[in-house]
């Protein structure tokens, strides 16, 4: 297989992980090929445009690491009561 075809299904792979893993998904392990060789130059504006699109997502995906740990530390922070069998409180608005 060329380098330009093997190098443009990596490029490929890697857009739909990182779409894959900002909408909430877990992208399957991935291996690269060994005979890959080098980028070839008609490739580096999409080999940029997917390095900076994976710095987006780490960017959002640790904002969002955080958010979910101060959301976290919030409820930790309730203190917890008494177990009742019943309810105490009825909502009726829904």
């Amino acid at each position: 297989m060329a380098s330009l075809e093997i190098w443009t299904g990596i490029l490929d792979r890697f857009e739909a992980d990182i779409a894959l893993a900002v909408s909430g998904g877990f992208p399957p392990a991935w291996e690269p090929p060994l005979d890959a060789g080098p980028l070839p130059a008609e490739l580096a504006p999409q080999a940029r445009r997917v390095l900076e699109a994976q710095a987006d997502a780490m960017d959002l995906l640790a904002r969002m690491k955080h958010d979910a740990g101060t959301q976290l530390g919030a409820l930790a922070a309730v203190p917890a009561g008494p177990v009742f069998e019943r309810p105490l409180l009825l909502d009726v608005r829904g």
